[in-house]
Order: structure tokens, then C-alpha cells, then sequence
């Protein structure tokens, strides 16, 4: 990932550190909820769920067809409702393997997550595959049924034993993409890898981290980047900058300054609002997406002009572009 964003990434973990740590427990908790809920919504949604962020709301409060059905998710997938529903307890079990800090999680443990998620959802709900599967859209064929116990060892031992001395975050990364490539369940893998990419991150201090629906074609087209160029670096740098934004979230809730849209921020600068856009994709300047617009302050697209300036002694890289 860029070192940029490394550093940045480093420097805001300690932010959301000290500000946990003077939270009340219920300030603390009603945010912690909040951003879990989206996590759960998005990670649904990825998936093609139909339930909307308020109707995920309330399958989590505990409002289900069988004991309260209203309208609004009546007439939605039960499927769909009970992927919201189990949701809370695979993210219990995953926080509470994170937070005990000797222990190793085994592939065991992740099909025991597998089995949360799914339960009521696919009949082998936390057991592997026995047959070939082939994965919609993608450029690779996952390993045979007879392959998939000893992979998924060989994965859980990376992940305790880190042998390549990865940073937290790409770690997170390489298991994520690890376990997608691997496709152990019959359905289920893509949510069970962003809980254990999420084991490994709240392990080393971060919060949960979401992957955003309103980005899942990035998110796929790095995934792809890997299966046929074998380059980690983009997912790698996908995943750092979902877990900056997560970070932005709850600084933002805790006092960061104002943000505005990157297409006003443009304006008193040599760069388009689609150049600036792109370098946020890229994690080049610190940047918050609020929905499909990425938002930053002045002060931070000062400094990067002003960074830039000093590179090349004269006007910045690339200016703006002219339409035809």
C-alpha cells in the first residue's frame, strides 16, 4: 500500500485509541453498534440482499417475521432477514477470539463462524464443500473438495504465525483474499472473509472494519487483479482504505473538522474533481466517502498541492481536464 497511507493509517489507529479510551461505556457502545450495523448491512448487501439499512436496523433489534412482522420486511427474502439475523452472533464469536490475545484461531473455529452466518440460510452450514464449484465472474477455479481441509489449516497457521511478518493490515488482506480463493463453503465465503479479515484487524487494535456496497465493484475488480495478475497490491491497498475510512467514521463522530466534497475543494486548486477522486481511490490524499461522493478538507488538499509544488519546483502534476 502506499506509504502515505500507511502512515496515515498508523496515525489515526492512535487517534481512535485515546478517544475509545475516554468514551463512556455507552457512548462508546451506542457508536460501536452503529458502526457494527453497517458493517452487517453493507457485508449483506455485497451479497445481493434486498433488506435496506433501516429494515437492517430493526431485523437487529431483534424484530423477525416469526415474532413481530411488519410491511416493510414481510414481503422480503427470509433468507435475506435471517443473514441479517445471525450476523451478530458470528461477530460475538469473532470478538471474542480477537480479544484473547494467546489464542490461535483454528480452521475449526472458522467453520464455526461459517455456521453462524448461515444457519437456516444453506443445509451444511459450517461444513466444507464436497463437490467441484465454480465462481461467478471470476478467473479461477477453486481447489477440489479433497483439498479444501488442509488449505484451510495452512491458512488458519498463517494467520497465528504471520510468516511473511506482514503489517496488520496486510495480513488482513492476504487472509481475506486467501479464503475467497480457497471458496471452502458452498455459500457464505465472501461474508466469512470479511470476519476473518476482521478478527485479524480487531486483534491489532482496530475497529471493525466495513467493506461498502457503493464500492463493491472496486472491491471485486482488486479481488480479480489478484486471480489473474497475481498482484496483492491493489486488494492490499482496497483494504487499507477501508479500514482509513472506518477510522474517519469514528473520529468524525468524535469531533474531526468539517468535510466537504471534493468537486468544491477542486476548485482553488490545478486538479480536477475526478483527478482528486482518483487519488483517494489510491489512498494519495486522506479522504472520506459519504455514500458515492468522497469528501476531504481545505487543509488537507493544501498540503498535498503545496507537497506537490515542492516536488517539482512549478505547477503541480496534472491539471485540470478539458471536456470535449
Amino acid at each position: 500500500m502506499p506509504w502515505a497511507l500507511h502512515e496515515r493509517i498508523v496515525e489515526k489507529k492512535a487517534r481512535y485509541g485515546r478517544l475509545r479510551t475516554g468514551m463512556s461505556r455507552k457512548a462508546l457502545g451506542d457508536l460501536m453498534g452503529r458502526m457494527e450495523a453497517e458493517f452487517v448491512y453493507n457485508s449483506n448487501k455485497i451479497e445481493g440482499s434486498t433488506l435496506t439499512r433501516g429494515e437492517t436496523d430493526l431485523v437487529l433489534q431483534g424484530v423477525t417475521v416469526g415474532r413481530r412482522p411488519l410491511s416493510g420486511i414481510i414481503s422480503k427474502s427470509l433468507d435475506d432477514i435471517r443473514a441479517a439475523g445471525n450476523h451478530p452472533g458470528a461477530m460475538d464469536l469473532i470478538r471474542r477470539l480477537a480479544f484473547d490475545a494467546s489464542h490461535r484461531i483454528s480452521e475449526r473455529e472458522i467453520r464455526s463462524v461459517h455456521g453462524l452466518l448461515m444457519r437456516g440460510i444453506v443445509p451444511d452450514a459450517g461444513a466444507y464443500r464436497t463437490d467441484d464449484r465454480a465462481v461467478r465472474g471470476a478467473e479461477f477455479v477453486p481447489p477440489p473438495p479433497y483439498e479444501v481441509g488442509p488449505m484451510m489449516k495452512k491458512l488458519a497457521d498463517f494467520v497465528n504465525c504471520n510468516p511473511d511478518e506482514l503489517t496488520p493490515v496486510e495480513l488482513a488482506a492476504q487472509a481475506h483474499y486467501d479464503l475467497a480463493w480457497i471458496h471452502p463453503f458452498s455459500d457464505g465465503n465472501g461474508r466469512t472473509a470479511r470476519l476473518v479479515m476482521n478478527f485479524i484487524l480487531l486483534r491489532n487494535g482496530y475497529p471493525f472494519t466495513i467493506v461498502r456496497d457503493v464500492e463493491r465493484k472496486t472491491y471485486l475488480g482488486a479481488l480479480r487483479r489478484m486471480d489473474t495478475e497475481g498482484d496483492i497490491e491493489p486488494f492490499t491497498t482496497y483494504v487499507a482504505r477501508c479500514v482509513e475510512q472506518t477510522l474517519d467514521m469514528f473520529l468524525q463522530e468524535t469531533g474531526r473538522p468539517d468535510l466537504l466534497p471534493l468537486g468544491r475543494l477542486a476548485g482553488n486548486t490545478p486538479y480536477s474533481a475526478e483527478y482528486l477522486g482518483l487519488l483517494a481511490r489510491k489512498g494519495r490524499i486522506d479522504a472520506v466517502k459519504k455514500g458515492k461522493t468522497w469528501m476531504s478538507t481545505r487543509k488537507i488538499i493544501a498540503a498535498y498541492v503545496a507537497q506537490q509544488k515542492g516536488r517539482t519546483g512549478t505547477r503541480p502534476g496534472r491539471a485540470k481536464t478539458r471536456r470535449r
